[in-house]
Order: structure tokens, then sequence, then C-alpha cells
């Protein structure tokens, strides 16, 4: 098989070889390389009482320095259902100095946002943030969504959007949606959970119950889960907004994340994300899990019954095999 794999190699470089005598010879010119404003993400979610929504806008990768033109954005907002009175709220962007986060307004004009110079940085922002409000006529909404889209760009020369050029919101209707909290009454409870998940994390497998104070805080968002387990041991932070300084005592965490795949009708999530393992080689995982809500207390099940790794993906090789069922608090 070795020699068929050399003799294909060989045979795959001469012709590419005899493609390059005839391709024209070109020369990247930093000057001519555009500059593409995009979305961070192209769709997003939230749960059913949410006020507003960010929609973060910022530059890809780019040569040399950004614009020091200001850019005019024009954009359609529609929403349907409950989100029928969507509006822009504000667009606003964080300059940072001396470790001090300032926060900074752009202008918006009808269905006009204009991304200024910034007077300290000397050329525009690298990203913003549009605010949608939804104006609910309720407390929650049950049904709808909407979309904000990019139609237009002026002002500073070689600046694009990227063509994916429509964000799309719609309600996390799920069940698992949202923030919820898992507590550890009892040391056997944290080392079930430490026995299974502790693969997955060498920091969670080194603790003790002692080190933690038995909360654990687990959100669903739009396409991803996030575990925080809170640590007993805190630390100080000096937080800095507009010129004004404060000092936060923060208790430290230990997190696993994992983006989520939730199938309503048989009540299943897969989990995927990326874990060390003990030669620190960073690896992929799936987590099986079931869920349920309880008729009476409302609280989120969870069951998993297995986690493989990319190199434990055999029968009896798995990271986890069993079950283990997590109780958790609407937070």
């Amino acid at each position: 098989m070795k020699s068929i794999y050399i003799l294909i190699s060989l045979g795959l470089m001469t012709m590419l070889h005899g493609c390059a005598l005839h391709e024209p010879e070109i020369t990247a010119n930093d000057a001519d390389f555009p500059y593409r404003l995009e979305f961070d993400e192209t769709e997003g979610g939230d749960i059913a009482d949410a006020e507003d929504f960010g929609i973060e806008i910022k530059f890809a990768d780019y040569l040399g320095d950004l614009p020091t033109g200001a850019i005019e954005l024009s954009f359609v907002l529609q929403g349907e259902g409950d989100f029928a009175n969507v509006s822009v709220d504000e667009v606003r962007y964080v300059y940072e100095e001396d470790d001090c986060e300032f926060e900074r307004e752009i202008t918006v004009s009808g269905n006009t946002l204009i991304l200024p110079v910034d007077p300290d940085l000397g050329t525009v922002p690298e990203e913003f943030e549009v605010v949608i409000a939804f104006n609910l006529p309720a407390d929650e909404a049950t049904d709808g969504g909407f979309t904000f889209q990019i139609t237009g760009i002026s002002g500073a020369e070689g600046v694009l959007f990227n063509t994916a050029d429509t964000f799309e919101y719609a309600l996390l209707g799920h069940a698992a949606a949202g923030a919820w909290e898992l507590e550890f009454s009892t040391e056997a409870e944290f080392l079930a959970f430490q026995e299974t998940f502790g693969p997955l994390s060498a920091d969670l497998a080194e603790l003790r119950f002692t080190d933690i104070t038995g909360s654990v805080e687990v959100e669903f968002d739009f396409a991803e889960v996030k575990f925080e387990i809170e640590l007993v041991e805190t630390e100080e932070v000096e937080v800095c907004e507009d010129g004004e300084v404060a000092v936060e005592t923060e208790n430290l965490m230990v997190e696993i994340e994992a983006e989520y795949d939730l199938d309503d009708e048989d009540f299943a999530i897969e989990f995927e994300g990326d874990y060390f393992n003990e030669d620190a080689e960073e690896l992929g995982f799936i987590a099986e899990a079931r869920y349920s809500i309880h008729e009476v207390t409302g609280q989120l099940v969870l069951e998993f019954t297995k986690i493989i790794g990319e190199d434990n993906y055999e029968e009896g090789d798995e990271l986890f095999v069993g079950s283990l069922t997590l109780t958790l608090t609407e937070d």
C-alpha cells in the first residue's frame, strides 16, 4: 500500500507542477486587499423573557490599519409575530485604554448607522454591537423572530460586507433553554459528577469536595451549553469602566463548554466539544443525554448515559458509560 501511496503522490505533484507552468503569475498587493465587515454570528436566539439582543459586527482579518474615514451602513430590520415592533435601541462599541473600557455610542438615523473614526484610535472601531429592543406586547414572547439585514455600505474605500449579510433571530423554544442551577448537597453527588466529567477537565478531576461551594451554573444558549463549577477560592478583580475603577471579589470557576443538538421529540441531547487528554493533546468528545421537565417543580432533569472521545470511542474504552442524573432548578 505504501508504494501505491507514493506513486499517487508523485503523480499529483507532476500534475500540479504541469498546471503551474500555465497559470499566470499573481503578486498580492496589500493596498488592494479589501476590508470586510461581517456578523460575528449569522443567527442567534434567546429565552422568551429577554428584553433585547445584541448583534456583533466586526472586521474580518485584515492587513495594515483600519480605515480612517467614516463608514455608512444602511440596514433593514423586520420582525414578525411577537417581534413585529422590534427597533434598534442603540449601537455602541468599546474603546480600551490603560486596562480601562470606555463605551461609546454610534449615531443611528432612520435605517442608517454611521461608523465613526474614533478620536483616540484614529480609525474606525474594529467591532461594534447593534442592540435590538423587542418592545414586546407582553412579558414573554411565544412566537416569531426578526431579521437584521445590511443592504448597503459607503464611505471609506475598499470596505465590503460579507455576502452573509442577514442576521436571523429566533426564540429558544425548547424546554432546556435558559439558565439553571445545580446544587451538590453531599460529597457523593459531587464525586459522581466528577467521575463522569473529570476526563473532560483536568481542573475538575483534581478538585476535592471542600474546594467547591456546591453550586454549578448551567446555561443553554442558542447553540452552546456551559457548566460553571463555583470554587470556594476567590480573587480580586479590578474593573475599570468609563474611567471609574472598582475592585470586585469573585469566586473562581471551572468551566466545561460544548455545542449541543437537541431533539424535542425524543427528549435527547447530544453534546459535542473539545478536551485535553493526559498527554495534553486536544481531542473532541461527544456526550449523550436524555432530558425531561418535572411536571410539578419545573426542574430540568438531565440523564447522561455515555461520553466518548476521539481516542475512546470503541465499546469498553468510553470515557463514561452508565447513568448520571442531574436535577437543575431554573435560575
